[in-house]
Parts: structure tokens; C-alpha cells; sequence
């Protein structure tokens, strides 16, 4: 039998009065000296294995300070200061263009809320023209593609609008995808899911069989973390159930199979480490169908919630049902990893205000978010990742954000500013060390801001993600 290293959240240990070192950080520790596989395991769970198998996070980038001469300057020809002056008047050519954009951009968004189609089709007529350039050249600013992206969303809310300005080449086949590209090589996935699930090791301190109830499942890549994490601290069980909606789900072959998969998945990871686990789902429609499940549940359950990955009518549909169930179901705990665009509390605000004060939101919120993910790919051979993510996963999101805004009006005006019943609880600072010293390794311009009870990955200050937790008043 070959013993290997299984992937586990980087929990930092305080030691006592009584210890005498620490246990350093590291993305990958050795678990649990039980936890073995075969030597030669079959395609199948080698396929398993690398699936949950975390690579080694990038080193943050290194800013070289150089120290110049008064005089420097002095010698430079003429030759230097013409191309100074080049690439001075490039970016300000830029700028003006992002401006442009932007300004642009706006006045369609104006004209959809006031319901000027001729307008608004005028003036995306004129965007067409500057966007043509921009979405055909690779080298062009990284704003003048995602200036692409909105104009499809506010497109899609124009009655009559004829082709759309750009339409995203297809993702070659045989790569990794780009939410794939995304958990790798960015801190957004790590952040959430290794905050998340230290939070809800917080909350079980003590108790030797946790259930989690997961309200989106997916492929299940946030639990191998915790199975590590509960197999090192030895004794403890998980119970993992997961709740299938239809704001998530559909009753299609490949939502069952995914469910499946990553139910054979966990289990078999589960095996390997020697530790309990139990895995079930439930189809809930409606909030009844949690009824007979509350009743028959044994013990403290803490509820998990990730609408990151989701598209604007399904965060909002589910956010919707995890207040409802929440009270139901009266968890221990409930934590929730949100995009902070649309998080519980600012999606109530939001749905007060106008399009156009969403839509300059979201055109703020998005650079954001694509600049943090620039950095992640500075490097020249990364770029064709960029543009996989750009049209994978950014792109979608901001024309679906932008074009679906107001489709669950009913539901996101009767949304709470909080969990109804519950009360937001700090974090603990081993928590906060964690994610600090895991963002660290990225960017410098990464960082972490905690204010009530909310752990934030930010961007230049700006928040992009949240993790909340929450316990019952």
C-alpha cells in the first residue's frame, strides 16, 4: 500500500503554555497516517484522486524597489524620450477610450430604464463601431472586452435589438475549464471554501458527529477539505446532506449524474482517510418539503450556502429559500459565501434602487473582479487563460447580471437585510490569520477586511466575496 498526502484548508494552530513549537502553514499536510490507496489504483480513482488533488498555490509577486539618481535623467537621448512620450500618449488613449466606454455604456443603461428603445439602440449602434476593434484584438484593453459583455446584457433588454455587438469564440475543447483555471490559480475558491469550512469547524468544537447541510452541492470540491481537516483532529463523523432545488437544479440526466458523481466521489475520498461519513440528498420545491426532513433530523446541523457560482435568478431564488429553511430547519450555524454584489443584505438595497444604479454597480464590481483575476494571469503564457475565464465565466456573468436584474422583483423586495432569527457572529482569528496568510500569496493588492462578522476578499479595498456566519438569536 502507498500512503499519500490528501489536500486540507491551511488551519494555523496557536499552541498552549504547554507547547513548545508551531505547526507552519502549508497548502498541502500530511493528514492521517492511516489514509492509504492502493499503489496502483484504477482509472477510475485515479481520475478521482487528481480531482481533489490541490496543486501548490503561486508565490505572491515580488515588487523589485530600485533606487534612481537625482541625475538619471540627464543622459537619456532623444531616442528614450520619444518613446516616454509614445507610451505616455498610448495610455492616455486608453483612458479616454475606457471613459468613452464607459460613458457610453451608462447613457444605453439610462435609456433602457426609461424605456427609450430608439435611444438605446442608437447609441449601442455607436458602441458597436468602438467595440468592433476592441473584441477582435487580443492586445486590446482588458475594459474594452468586458465593455463587450455589458452592452450584450443591456442588449438583451431592448425589445427588437438586432446581432449582438460580440459573440465569444467557443472554448477549445481537451483544457481546463475556467472555473477550473480559477480554483488554481486565484485565491477566490481557496478563500471561500477554506473560510467557510473553518467556520463551521468553529462551530462543532466538541461535537463528534457533524452534519452539514449543503444547499449547493456542485461537484462537491469544498468538502475534501473538511474531510481532511476532521480526519487529522481523529474520532468525528461527517454527515453530508445535500438539498437539490429547482433554483438550482433541473430534473435533467446530467444534474443527477453530477449529483452521483460527487456523492461516489467524497465517499471514497471519506474511505481513504478512515473517516465516518455518510451521505444523503433531499428534492426540496417548496419549503414544506423540509417538514418531515426537520423532524426525523438527529442532533445539531450546520447549513452551508455558496451562490457564487450561480447565475442572478437562481442566487436570488435560493437565497430566498435558505432564509425560509433556516428557520425551519433552526441550525446550529449557517454559513454563507456570497458574491458581494448580490450578498444577503446589499441584494435587499439593491432591489430598491434603480437599473441604472445596479448597472453602474455591477460596472464597477466587475472590473474589479477581472483586474484581481488579470493578476493571477500576468504572466505571457497565461494570457489564453485569461481570455477562457473572460469568456467562460466573467463575460457570462455580466451579461446574465445585467440582463436578468429585476426577474425575481417579488422575491428580492421581500428579502430581509439579514437571516431572520439569526444574528451574524464574529469569525475567530485563527480564521483570519488563515485567510490573511492565504491571500498573501497572491497579489499584493489581495487582502482580507473583516467587519461584523463578515470575512471579505478584496481588491484594492474593494470587496469582491464574503463569508458570513450566523447563529440563532
Amino acid at each position: 500500500m502507498e500512503t499519500i498526502s490528501y489536500p486540507c484548508s491551511p488551519l494555523i494552530f496557536f499552541p498552549t503554555h504547554e507547547e513548545s513549537s508551531h505547526s507552519l502553514w502549508s497548502p498541502q499536510l500530511n493528514l492521517h497516517e492511516n489514509a492509504t490507496i492502493p499503489a496502483d489504483p484504477s482509472p477510475d480513482a485515479r481520475e478521482d484522486r487528481e480531482f481533489f488533488d490541490t496543486i501548490a498555490i503561486g508565490s505572491s509577486d515580488s515588487h523589485d524597489q530600485y533606487a534612481f539618481e537625482a541625475d538619471v535623467f540627464t543622459h537619456c537621448d532623444e531616442r528614450f524620450l520619444c518613446q516616454e512620450s509614445a507610451n505616455l500618449a498610448a495610455l492616455q488613449d486608453e483612458l479616454m477610450e475606457e471613459n468613452s466606454l464607459s460613458d457610453l455604456l451608462l447613457t444605453v443603461a439610462d435609456a433602457v430604464e426609461a424605456g427609450d428603445s430608439s435611444l438605446a439602440l442608437a447609441v449601442l449602434s455607436k458602441l458597436n463601431g468602438l467595440l468592433a476593434s476592441t473584441c477582435d484584438n487580443a492586445p486590446s484593453s482588458s475594459f474594452g472586452r468586458l465593455a463587450c459583455h455589458f452592452a450584450l446584457g443591456l442588449q438583451s433588454r431592448i425589445p427588437g435589438a438586432c446581432s449582438p455587438c460580440y459573440l465569444p469564440d467557443p472554448v477549445p475543447a481537451g483544457i481546463m475549464s475556467a472555473h477550473q483555471m480559477i480554483q488554481e490559480l486565484s485565491p477566490y475558491v481557496k478563500f471561500a471554501h477554506f473560510t467557510a469550512n473553518q467556520a463551521i469547524l468553529d462551530a462543532t468544537t466538541g461535537d463528534m458527529d457533524i452534519h452539514v447541510i449543503d444547499f449547493n452541492l456542485g461537484e462537491g470540491v469544498q468538502w475534501p477539505s473538511l474531510m481532511s481537516d476532521l480526519a487529522r483532529l481523529g474520532g468525528k463523523a461527517l454527515h453530508l446532506t445535500a438539498i437539490i432545488t429547482d433554483a438550482v437544479y433541473n430534473d435533467d440526466d446530467d444534474d443527477d449524474n453530477t449529483h452521483q458523481t460527487a456523492a461516489r466521489r467524497l465517499s471514497e475520498f471519506a474511505e481513504s482517510l478512515n473517516l465516518p461519513f455518510r451521505y444523503n440528498s433531499l428534492r426540496v420545491r417548496h419549503a414544506e418539503d423540509l417538514d418531515d426532513f426537520s423532524r426525523n433530523c438527529e442532533g445539531p446541523v450546520v447549513v452551508s450556502c455558496d451562490t457564487t457560482n450561480l447565475c442572478y435568478r437562481s442566487g436570488s431564488r435560493l437565497q430566498m429559500l435558505l432564509l425560509v429553511c433556516a428557520r425551519k430547519l433552526q441550525p446550529k450555524s449557517v454559513v454563507v459565501i456570497e458574491d458581494e454584489l448580490v450578498r444577503i443584505g446589499k441584494e435587499a438595497c439593491l432591489s430598491q434602487a434603480s437599473f441604472v444604479e445596479f448597472f453602474f454597480e455591477a460596472l464597477h464590481h466587475f472590473t474589479t473582479v477581472f483586474e484581481s483575476l488579470s493578476s493571477c494571469f500576468s504572466s505571457s503564457s497565461s494570457r489564453a487563460c485569461l481570455r477562457l475565464v473572460e469568456k467562460g465565466m466573467v463575460g457570462p456573468r455580466i451579461q446574465d447580471f445585467v440582463g436578468m436584474y429585476g426577474s425575481v422583483t417579488l422575491e428580492a423586495a421581500a428579502a430581509p437585510k439579514a437571516l431572520e432569527g439569526f444574528v451574524s457572529c464574529e469569525l475567530s482569528a485563527c480564521n483570519i490569520a488563515q485567510a490573511t496568510m492565504l491571500v498573501g500569496l497572491f497579489s499584493r493588492s489581495f487582502g482580507v477586511a473583516h467587519e461584523k462578522g463578515r470575512l471579505q476578499l478584496c481588491w484594492k479595498s474593494r470587496p469582491l466575496i464574503s463569508v458570513s456566519a450566523w447563529t440563532p438569536v
